[in-house]
């Protein structure tokens, strides 16, 4: 009898771990598919004209020169990023990121791709993204009025 106790207890004790294991292999599975299914994760910040703007992972800034303006009473910048990036998830990521960072979303024209346009104190930030024949191309835009 005793001896059919402690056989129960080793079973049960092994399925737990197997039950465990189990878990703790699902769970890994599922962390590394969210993970490698972010195609915006790891962004990181630009200055664009003065201004913080968050980029996506995967877009990288254009080899073309950006540019830069002032004139009194008036500034604004442009830079240009490229990547591999869908375009309808850049749109997704800058509908998220700009409002948490304190941007009111002002126009929005979107189709396979489009231009989202966000408005703080005195500054307007203009993104605009479309697909290309090698990924994804992107423009950011800030202009607005100097203090």
């Amino acid at each position: 009898m005793e001896r059919c106790i402690a056989l129960r207890k080793s079973k049960e004790g092994k399925n737990a771990r197997t039950g465990m294991t189990t878990l703790l292999h699902l769970a890994t599975a599922l962390l590394f598919i969210i993970v490698g299914t972010s195609s915006c994760g790891g962004s990181y910040e630009e200055t664009v004209g003065g201004v913080k703007i968050p980029i996506p992972g995967g877009m990288k800034k254009s080899q073309e020169q950006g540019i830069e303006l002032s004139l009194p009473g008036f500034g604004g910048a442009q830079a240009a990023y490229q990547g591999k990036v869908d375009p309808d998830k850049v749109v997704e990521f800058y509908r998220k990121e700009m409002p948490a960072r304190g941007w009111e979303a002002s126009i929005g024209l979107l189709s396979q791709g489009g231009m989202l346009t966000y408005v703080k104190d005195n500054k307007t930030v203009i993104v605009t993204v479309g697909k290309t024949d090698s990924g994804t191309s992107m423009t950011i835009t800030v202009a607005g009025t100097q203090r």
